[in-house]
C-alpha cells in the first residue's frame, strides 16, 4: 500500500505542490503506483544509495496519456533532475554523477490528476 501526503513547497516555480509518497522502493528494484494531483511533484520517502557512475532505470506508464509528466531523481544536492515523458510512458536509464542518496520523483505538470505505475531498478 502506498500513502501520499501533500504539502505546499516554495520554489522558483511558484504554485508547485509537493507530495511525499510512502512506498517500498528500498531494494535494488521496486514497483510503484500513485495518483498525483495536478501541478504536483510526488517524491518517494525511500532513498537509495548510489556511487557516481551508477545507473537507475525508471519504466512507467501514466494516464491520461495527454498529461505533461516529468520523471527523475532528487539528488544528494536536493535538486530534481527531470526527464520529460511522452504519450503515456517513460523508460529511461539515468547515470548519476554524484555519490549519495537519491529518491524517485514524478512531476505532474498538468492541471488535472494523473495515475502512474511502474518500476525503478538500481
Amino acid at each position: 500500500m502506498i500513502a501520499v501526503s501533500c504539502f505546499g513547497f516554495s520554489t522558483k516555480a511558484a504554485g508547485v505542490e509537493v507530495c511525499e509518497v510512502h512506498s517500498d522502493v528500498e531494494r535494488a528494484s521496486g514497483r510503484f503506483s500513485i495518483d498525483i494531483p495536478g501541478n504536483t511533484l510526488a517524491v518517494t520517502s525511500s532513498y537509495f544509495p548510489l556511487e557516481a557512475g551508477e545507473t537507475v532505470t525508471i519504466s512507467a506508464v501514466y494516464s491520461p496519456r495527454s498529461a505533461s509528466v516529468d520523471f527523475g531523481l532528487i539528488a544528494p544536492d536536493s535538486l530534481f533532475y527531470p526527464f520529460r515523458a511522452e504519450n503515456g510512458s517513460f523508460d529511461k536509464t539515468i547515470e548519476v554523477n554524484q555519490r549519495g542518496y537519491y529518491t524517485l520523483a514524478v512531476r505532474n505538470n498538468s492541471s488535472f490528476d494523473i495515475s502512474v505505475s511502474g518500476f525503478v531498478t538500481y
